[in-house]
């Protein structure tokens, strides 16, 4: 009985899972950088996450975005950068706030 219960509770946490996630809407912008203009694609998620940012540090896309171009190690593609960078930046503000 108790290996039903189990069963059961599993599948009903994947199911939770499933119903949480969807398949990533993907949004293109092209950005001015210092030394040329880029066509990024990205999760509009992840955009949303830089327009957010932008606001709360008062920079512009454009700085933020070139910034993280001239810093970024060779080989690391500019969309994969500014994925780390919107995730690093909320997970250091959850853990400011104590959360």
């Amino acid at each position: 009985m108790q290996t039903l219960e189990k069963a059961t509770a599993e599948s009903t946490k994947g199911a939770n899972i499933a119903m949480l996630m969807s398949w990533p809407m993907m949004t293109a912008r092209t950005l001015p950088l210092p030394d040329r203009r880029a066509r990024i694609r990205l999760e509009t998620a992840v955009w949303d996450g830089l327009d957010a940012i932008s606001a709360i540090e008062g920079r512009s896309i454009r700085e933020l975005c070139g910034d993280l171009d001239a810093s970024r190690s060779t080989g690391a593609s500019l969309p994969s950068a500014i994925r780390n960078y919107v995730l690093d930046y909320f997970r250091k503000a959850e853990r400011m706030q104590g959360l």
